[in-house]
C-alpha cells in the first residue's frame, strides 16, 4: 500500500551522520542503548508523522511518499534537505570579556545563548572567543534506516496518536478515544495527568492539532476519572 501525502503513518527510525557514522536520533530502544545515547524515562516507540506537513526534516519527508507500507530502507539525505549547509555569515568573534559580563566562562565545544541565539564556542583564545551560530549538524549528510510500521485509517486511532504526540512520556495504552457519529471526540486521559505542568496548554495544543488535521472532528471533550481515596481504600480491603 503506497504512502501519500497527508497519510497518518508511524515510522521507526535510526539516524547517523555519514561523515562519522554517529548515531544521532532514534526511537528504537536497544539502537539508542547500542549508541549512547539512552534516554531514561523516555518511551521508545514508533512516531506518529503526517506525510507532508513537515513533522521530519524536508527530505525524509518527501522520501516517505515513496515507501510502501512496512518498507524498510535507507534513505540519505544531502546537507540542502537535512539541516542545511554551513554559513560562513554564522561565525561571529566577540570579546571573552563580553560573555564574561553575562556570566558564561567559554570552553571549546560548549554550547552558549547570545541575543536569544544559540552558538556553539569554536575557539577561545587572545581574549577572543570564535561562536558558531550554526546548526551543530549543517553541512552534514544524514543517513536515516526507516521502516513504515503502519498506516493509521480510523479517526479515534488518528485522535489517539495525535494526543500521545503532546504526551509522549504517557504509555498509549493509557489513552481511550472514541469518535461519536455528531463528530465529538471523547478522550479519556488517566488521573496521573493531573501533576503534569502546562496540562492546560497541552491539551489545547491537543485540540489545535485536531482541528488542523481532522476535519471531521467537530468537538473534543476530555475526561478523567479520579478515584477518591475511600474507594481505593475499599478495593484494597477487599483484595
Amino acid at each position: 500500500m503506497p504512502i501519500k501525502k497527508g497519510d497518518f503513518v508511524l515510522i521507526s527510525y535510526v539516524a547517523r551522520v555519514k561523515e562519522d557514522g554517529r548515531v544521532i536520533s532514534t526511537n528504537i530502544e536497544e539502537e539508542a542503548k547500542r549508541a549512547g545515547i539512552y534516554e531514561e524515562g523516555r518511551l521508545y516507540e514508533p512516531e506518529l508523522v503526517i506525510v507532508g506537513e513537515g513533522w521530519v526534516l524536508k527530505g525524509l519527508d518527501e522520501e516517505l511518499e515513496k515507501f510502501e507500507v512496512g518498507e524498510e530502507r535507507e534513505v540519505e539525505l544531502p546537507p540542502e534537505k537535512a539541516f542545511g549547509k554551513r554559513d560562513p555569515s554564522k561565525i561571529r568573534v566577540i570579546s571573552a570579556r563580553e560573555l564574561s559580563r553575562r556570566g558564561i566562562v567559554p570552553r571549546v565545544n560548549m554550547e552558549v545563548e547570545v541575543d536569544g541565539r544559540r552558538a556553539i564556542v569554536r575557539s577561545v583564545g587572545g581574549g577572543r572567543v570564535v561562536l558558531d551560530f550554526n546548526h551543530p549538524l549543517a553541512g552534514k549528510t544524514i543517513v536515516y534506516k526507516v521502516k513504515v510500521i503502519r498506516k493509521l485509517e480510523g479517526l479515534d486511532e488518528k485522535v489517539l496518536e495525535l494526543a500521545h504526540r503532546w504526551l509522549p512520556r504517557l504509555d498509549r495504552s493509557k489513552i481511550s478515544v472514541s469518535v461519536a457519529e455528531d463528530g465529538t471526540a471523547v478522550i479519556e486521559l488517566p488521573e496521573e495527568v493531573l501533576g503534569y505542568e502546562r496540562l492546560g496548554l497541552i491539551q489545547r495544543g491537543i485540540m489545535r492539532d485536531i482541528e488542523r488535521y481532522l476535519p471531521e472532528i467537530s468537538a473534543v471533550r476530555y475526561v478523567v476519572t479520579v478515584k477518591l481515596r475511600r474507594q481505593r481504600a475499599s478495593e484494597q480491603r477487599q483484595a
